[in-house]
């Protein structure tokens, strides 16, 4: 890596992977939950068994609750510090594009991570505490890898390092998010093969890379002492982890995340989403995969070696394998097709011909002109229910100005359109925060009770409740995703209750139970306004957002 690809790469991720990080408080429902588990690790000294909302959580391995936590002990318990692992799975993408795109002989390697890494859906995932921007850094973090490792075993030359950071890389996607990593690399690896079987000593590279010894045992040592000891600790935790938590999820609509109740519709899901998320590098996607397809087919005069041949085809099977996965599946949600962003990017970026820089950038620069036409109109459509109107507006004036300076590009140089471009998203950080955040955050409700303060979350759990009041909090009509854990709790009445109308005998009792503690209550703003209205009479409302009420009980 040259001194100019450092600096461009580090860049990058500064400004686009790690600054953005910084600047909103925690949004519902999933940053909350994500934030909380490591916090009440801290609380409790509990690093083996994931704890949310004091009950048991075994929906989801420890490793990003462990980074989580560890970066809170480091730098406070705030919203930034729960997200920093967000920062490890931007540089491990942005690295992982960079790698595979000059494997792939691209001319221009580091526009490759540049594509991966602002692309609309790819830079809004990466911002949002979930689980999925990490797994899918790890698991195309690893694929680059194995490549670099096969080249070199087929080349003569030692290629244990990069066998052993493969393996490291795949332990970190299993202990982030679980089996998908196995399906996902196994397919990808198995249905590869099919571009190395000609070639004996390909072959065998592969063959060796997947199967090492040293690589395997790697492996294990990482991935099996947490889920033997958590089993050994919390009996039922492998059923439940394992059998509901990935095949029943997957093979049924148990969660209700389907992407349509038209069964063509859901199929075609995530096609959609990616239509919208790889904007404004669609057409480059779109032409990338095309003279992929024509490569492997054997055209052209790189067509007959066997390596290049290989390294295209496990590329684009890292985009087409979880498409086909993730399409099937009877569980979706947009962040799950994360892990196929790099390899288009890649593959998008290896094709690009020479003397083609102005018709793609006329093409980007329409994607442009789409992206801020959609944002202009979502602000007209649901201007009602959005704060920020200047934010929106500005935003979409933003994306339509770049889309027509990328189509007519009088002084437009390479480094002014990455410039522009990572403005605009910052200006779409900004404006989505100033039109959601407000109804998608409970940090500035919570700040308004006392500090000790005895809470209900009432409607529904809010998941940032916990974090922002530092502690456990009662639930009422709303124990959802917590229901496994209550189930297990030897007091769960304590704790929840399914009856909107226990609200008030709850209250009550907190207050007995502690006169010196003001007892609050976070409502659903819907729950709150179906409350019989002689309730309501005993609560004084303190403060409220678009989403929830906060009241306190007389």
């Amino acid at each position: 890596m040259t001194r100019r690809e450092r600096t461009s790469l580090f860049l990058l991720w500064f400004f686009l992977g790690f600054l953005p990080l910084l600047v909103r408080p925690l949004w519902e429902p999933d940053e909350g939950r994500y934030a909380e588990i490591p916090r009440e690790m801290l609380a409790t000294g509990d690093w083996l068994t994931p704890h949310l909302n004091g009950v048991l959580y075994f929906e989801k391995p420890p490793l990003q609750y462990w980074l989580s936590a560890l970066s809170m002990k480091l730098f406070g318990l705030n919203a930034a510090a729960a997200r920093l692992p967000l920062a490890l799975a931007s540089g491990l993408m942005i690295w992982a594009a960079w790698r595979l795109a000059k494997r792939l002989g691209a001319r221009e390697p580091l526009w490759a991570p540049f594509m991966a890494a602002t692309g609309l859906l790819a830079f809004l995932v990466g911002q949002f505490l979930t689980l999925d921007a990490l797994f899918s850094a790890f698991l195309v973090a690893a694929i680059a890898a194995f490549v670099e490792a096969v080249a070199l075993r087929r080349e003569g030359s030692p290629a244990l390092a990069w066998t052993l950071l493969s393996f490291l890389l795949l332990a970190g996607a299993m202990l982030t998010k679980g089996l998908a990593e196995v399906v996902l690399t196994g397919g990808i690896l198995l249905f590869s093969m099919a571009f190395a079987w000609k070639d004996r000593d390909l072959c065998r590279a592969v063959v060796r890379t997947a199967l090492d010894p040293f690589g395997w045992l790697l492996y294990l040592a990482l991935v099996v002492p947490w889920f033997w000891a958590v089993n050994r600790v919390n009996p039922g935790h492998a059923q439940f982890f394992f059998i509901h938590e990935h095949f029943t999820r997957y093979l049924t609509h148990a969660h209700a995340r389907q992407g349509s109740n038209n069964w063509l519709l859901d199929k075609l899901y995530f096609v959609g989403i990616l239509a919208v998320g790889l904007l404004p590098w669609l057409s480059a996607t779109v032409v990338g995969l095309r003279r992929s397809w024509t490569f492997l087919q054997g055209r052209g005069p790189q067509g007959r070696d066997q390596l290049a041949r290989w390294t295209v085809g496990i590329t684009a099977l890292a985009f087409l394998w979880p498409l086909v996965f993730f399409s099937v599946s009877g569980s979706k949600l947009p962040p799950y097709i994360l892990p196929v962003l790099v390899p288009l990017a890649a593959l998008a970026c290896a094709f690009e011909r020479e003397g083609e820089e102005g018709l793609a950038l006329r093409r980007m620069g329409r994607e442009l002109m789409v992206l801020g036409g959609l944002f202009l109109l979502t602000t007209a459509l649901f201007r009602k229910d959005l704060g920020g109107l200047g934010w929106m507006l500005a935003l979409g004036a933003g994306f339509v100005g770049l889309g027509v300076w990328a189509h007519w590009p009088k002084g437009l140089t390479a480094p002014r359109l990455k410039a522009a471009l990572g403005a605009a998203l910052w200006l779409l950080v900004l404006a989505t925060q100033a039109a959601a955040g407000p109804g998608k955050s409970v940090a500035d409700l919570v700040r308004r009770g006392p500090v000790n303060a005895q809470w209900i979350s009432y409607g529904t759990y809010f998941q940032g409740l916990p974090f922002y009041a530092r502690s456990r909090v009662v639930v009422v009509a709303g124990t959802g995703e917590l229901e496994y854990g209550r189930d297990r709790l030897p007091d769960a009445e304590r704790w929840f209750s399914e009856e909107p109308a226990a609200l008030g005998n709850l209250a009550d009792r907190l207050k007995a139970e502690d006169p010196a503690r003001p007892v609050l209550v976070l409502a659903k703003a819907a729950s709150w306004k179906q409350l019989d209205a002689g309730e309501r009479d005993r609560w004084e409302e303190v403060a409220r957002n678009p989403a929830a009420v906060v009241a306190r009980r007389k």
